[in-house]
């Protein structure tokens, strides 16, 4: 009887585990300009996110494992700037799978190219919300609602809100001294490729329609692909969310969020468009072509 209850237990933990966290999380660090520290500290230091990022509830969202959103970072430090503080560049990316097949479709990919961290060997990371802790957490914690965010985005039209309210309120809450990367006076502004622009234009309120459009893309488009029956209305889908985006680059040019989906959408776009008739795929072009511009030659594949 025991270990009938025992097992019962242990199943019922194993189903927890599997439902709890949101996040399949990989990292990777690089270190190609340092010559003196000690390469144990970064094994410590992936070990450290990894298990930030996926031991972590970071919403009341129950997903199985199938369902689990892949959360991808890549940190290249190229300065140790003292015994346990680092500078380098972090590049995240978030993929929500697509219903129906085994692909996973890009929802982010951007690189910061500012940041800056203290981290020392077996270091615990802590968050909480509303709480500016050090950067290292905050900046990983940052990202990962931005990923729920535009997640939830792709199943419900503005399903993201309360996520993406969370990274803004990690932005906010970095104190005059904090390193790098969360003000508008920060370098990385200048080009509009800081934190505080990401979340400040995914919460413009003129960039609603193209969060609309997300879920357009996603769940009314894409999600349809994979069976032949839908498959049309799913490029249709598609092709109007596009537009959409097309209108508010009209509207906000060059935005970060505009970039940013292009960044992460390109191929995509390409190979799902692939199979569409020749009027569609001009049509695809044209917008891609104009939100995308340096990407032309890519593109042009829609027209062969």
């Amino acid at each position: 009887m025991l270990r009938i209850c025992f097992l019962s237990f242990a199943l019922f933990c194993l189903s927890l585990s599997t439902k709890a966290q949101e996040f399949k999380c990989e990292v990777t660090i690089n270190t190609p300009k340092l010559q003196t520290a000690d390469p144990k500290i970064f094994k410590s230091l992936k070990t450290s996110i990894t298990e930030f990022v996926n031991n972590r509830k970071w919403s009341n969202r129950e997903l199985e494992l199938e369902e689990k959103i892949d959360f991808n970072i890549v940190i290249t430090i190229d300065e140790e700037a003292s015994g346990n503080t680092f500078k380098g560049q972090i590049m995240i990316q978030g993929a929500r799978p697509v219903y129906g097949s085994s692909y996973n479709s890009v929802l982010i990919q951007h690189l910061d190219k500012d940041f800056t961290f203290t981290y020392q060997e077996n270091e615990y990371l802590e968050f909480t919300e509303n709480t500016y802790t050090s950067n290292l957490p905050c900046v990983i914690a940052f990202y990962a609602y931005v990923i729920l965010g535009l997640d939830a985005d792709s199943f419900s039209e503005l399903g993201g809100e309360v996520h993406l309210q969370k990274a803004q309120d990690i932005a906010n809450s970095a104190p005059s001294g904090a390193l790098n990367g969360w003000k508008l006076t920060d370098r990385v502004a200048v080009d509009g490729r800081s934190r505080h622009y990401l979340i400040s234009n995914l919460l413009n309120p003129r960039a609603q329609a193209m969060r609309r459009g997300f879920y357009q893309y996603h769940l009314l488009g894409l999600d349809r692909l994979y069976k032949p029956d839908t498959r049309a209305e799913g490029l249709i889908s598609m092709l109007q969310a596009l537009e959409t985006v097309g209108k508010l680059n009209l509207e906000l040019p060059s935005s970060m969020i505009v970039h940013t989906f292009a960044a992460s959408k390109k191929d995509e776009v390409i190979q799902a468009f692939a199979i569409a008739d020749m009027n569609t795929r001009r049509k695809v072009y044209d917008i891609m072509s104009k939100i995308d511009p340096l990407k032309i030659e890519d593109y042009k594949q829609l027209l062969k």
